[in-house]
């Protein structure tokens, strides 16, 4: 059997497939003074374990070939003492909850995690596993304290599931109005100010030709006027698009994609590839259209702020039953997951995709680049 060190209470095995979460997780950990290991897969994780039992599992596991909850299953059945487990997912739908404590696992932890619950809650199970394991707590200690976390356990997760699907539904009911207000002001530049625009324009042009034998340089004034008001109807249009771009209502999602892509590339120089299955054509909701439009809008903004890059790659497939959007740039990268409170864009791509029920997944490295990957239901309602 695998040995349990005197360092084991402060042992932690990360399961996780996807490299950037996996080491931003573990620093964290180790941050915090905890011993570390790390893994992939089912059958990396079944190796460590033959060395070495923690004293809890850290597990997220979302690859279509075997799942977190498959993983949990067959590591329970195969161990002869229960660890105990922590779930850590991007789904807070009640079934993907329920599924995962019929495993047995001791918590869930809803994504995007904040670092000091995942830290309070690794702590108070770490103590309670510790005080199972001594020699002093007999059989009947034992039961009554499982009765006790049982009860405490029950009573944070229905108050958090609650505060979470307030929290969900308040984010769901405010942009929903910042992208009605975004339309509405987006018309109103478009049609009132960009209009007017137009129209001081074609005035100046019909006085010009009634000034035209004057001297006085009044016709150089009045083009430097009408230069003026061009520019300024210009900035009006590119302000509307930015906003709500027209071709998004009427022409669909790829239509859009590819306008915004290629006004951004003239705009900044970066040279940007882009492939849409069905040739852009993607018979999918408003809310899935304005959420892909704003990943994709959101990302190329970091891209030209901040990544340094030269060459971005962009993908948008129908999956059947799922939409698959992919944002890679070869830009400096970052160091590090980056942190939701630091970078309130990323922060609002995790929630446009909760909201739809979809999953995303941001990896970084520096000198790397970065990479978005979102996939998302095509026939799922937004998430309460």
């Amino acid at each position: 059997m695998p040995s349990t060190n005197k360092a084991y209470c402060l042992d932690i095995l990360i399961i996780e497939d996807i490299p950037a979460p996996l080491a931003s997780l573990a620093d964290l950990m180790a941050d915090n003074g905890y011993h570390v290991r790390q893994c992939r897969d089912d059958k990396e994780a079944w190796r460590l374990l033959q060395t070495d039992i923690p004293a809890l599992i850290l597990l997220d596991v979302q690859s279509t070939e075997i799942t977190g909850y498959d993983i949990c299953r067959q590591l329970k059945a195969k161990l002869n003492t229960a660890i105990p487990v922590i779930f850590i997912s991007a789904s807070h739908d009640i079934q993907s909850i329920k599924l995962a404590f019929e495993q047995h696992v001791v918590d869930y932890i809803v994504k995007p995690y904040d670092a000091t619950e995942l830290l309070s809650r690794v702590k108070m199970h770490l103590k309670i596993r510790a005080l199972q394991l001594h020699q002093d707590v007999n059989g009947a200690d034992q039961a009554q304290l499982l009765q006790i976390e049982i009860a405490q356990r029950r009573q944070a997760e229905a108050g958090l599931l609650a505060s979470r699907q307030q929290l969900r539904q308040l984010t769901g009911h405010l942009q929903t109005i910042r992208e009605e207000e975004r339309a509405r002001i987006a018309r109103e530049i478009h049609d009132e100010l960009g209009q007017s625009l137009t129209v001081a324009s074609i005035d100046l042009v019909k006085l010009k030709s009634h000034v035209a034998h004057q001297s006085g340089g009044i016709e150089q004034q009045i083009d430097d006027i009408i230069e003026v008001l061009e520019h300024a109807a210009n900035t009006a249009r590119a302000i509307s698009e930015n906003l709500r771009p027209g071709m998004l209502d009427i022409l669909g999602l790829g239509p859009a994609i590819e306008h915004h892509v290629q006004r951004f590339s003239a705009r900044t120089g970066i040279c940007c590839k882009l492939s849409m299955t069905n040739e852009g054509d993607f018979a999918v909701t408003e809310q899935i259209s304005i959420a892909v439009f704003r990943i994709v809008q959101e990302a190329l903004t970091n891209v030209a702020r901040h990544a340094q890059a030269n060459h971005i790659n962009i993908q948008l497939a129908d999956l059947g039953r799922e939409l698959m959007l992919i944002v890679q740039d070869d830009g400096r990268g970052m160091s590090s997951e980056p942190s939701a409170q630091r970078h309130f864009g990323l922060l609002g791509m995790r929630e446009r995709i909760a909201l739809l029920g979809g999953q995303i997944a941001i990896g970084s490295k520096e000198g790397k680049g970065t990479r978005i990957e979102a996939c998302i239901p095509v026939r799922c309602e937004v998430t309460a």
